[in-house]
């Protein structure tokens, strides 16, 4: 995949796409439209290479006609990929990112309650820098979750950040050395210590009280916290949500009746 900073993408953004220039010191909002109803983003002024790109995507019609081709009840309602657009029957989608990347803006503030707007991106061990695939995103549906269950959510986050800290040094170390890089037992060596050291001085990561609060009264996938971008949420449309994520799916987590995009609105209030 290749990483496009979008200063270059957008560069006229509002000549190029339809609608009246956008004043980026307000909330801006997209409104998507399917046949079950309407869901509505606010996007996050704090992730503006994400907030732009999705404007940018929106404006075109880059997602009209496109798909929802992964719905996992009680996790995530997934779209984005061009090739959905083709509505092939039993083909599974999801393998295309628009031919570009987004660099990763994490930031401590937002997490994955229900209904966040988070990007998709491929795993650690291929993408330690965590860049997010250009075209595709996901609604957080989530679910309530116990103490136990937020218990266990703290421990896999905690596994998921050590391995992420290993591939991360792993690829920083053999972008640096040639040498470090053909021995691949020394080069993993070198990385695992790197990993202890950083989680050291780190710490264990615990999910905030607050957070937990939200996590057992609206719910979400806490597990994603600080592996993701998360660049809005949605603030209309939770019910349309619900309805998506319990449709019936194929073995690839595809809606066996497909859930199409039919068009998108950015607007500001």
């Amino acid at each position: 995949m290749r990483t496009i900073w979008l200063s270059l993408l957008i560069g006229p953004l509002f000549a190029a796409c339809a609608g009246k220039p956008l004043d980026m010191s307000k909330p801006v909002y997209v409104t998507l439209s399917t046949a079950m109803g309407d869901v509505t983003v606010e996007l996050y002024g704090d992730t503006p290479l994400h907030r732009d790109n999705f404007i940018r995507l929106c404006r075109s019609g880059a997602y009209d006609g496109v798909l929802f081709h992964r719905v996992i009840e009680g996790f995530v309602v997934q779209g984005g990929d061009p090739d959905s657009r083709k509505r092939e029957p039993g083909v599974r989608y999801g393998g295309n990112d628009g031919g570009y990347t987004v660099p990763a803006e994490i930031r401590p503030g937002h997490f994955n309650k229900r209904g966040a707007l988070i990007d998709a991106e491929a795993g650690d061990e291929t993408n330690p820098e965590r860049a997010s695939a250009g075209t595709q995103f996901c609604f957080v549906q989530g679910r309530r979750m116990t103490d136990e269950e937020l218990d266990e959510a703290e421990k896999q986050i905690n596994e998921i950040r050590r391995n992420w800290l290993f591939h991360l040094f792993k690829k920083r170390l053999s972008d640096r050395s040639a040498t470090v890089a053909a021995e691949e037992g020394e080069l993993e060596r070198r990385a695992w210590r790197m990993v202890e050291d950083t989680l050291s001085l780190l710490g264990r990561y615990r999910i905030p009280e607050e957070r937990r609060e939200a996590y057992r009264t609206i719910g979400g996938a806490p597990h994603l916290d600080g592996s993701l971008t998360v660049f809005g949420e949605v603030v209309d449309g939770f019910d349309v949500i619900d309805r998506m994520a319990r449709v019936e799916t194929d073995p690839s987590d595809r809606p066996v009746h497909d859930l199409v995009i039919r068009s998108t609105k950015v607007f500001q209030k």
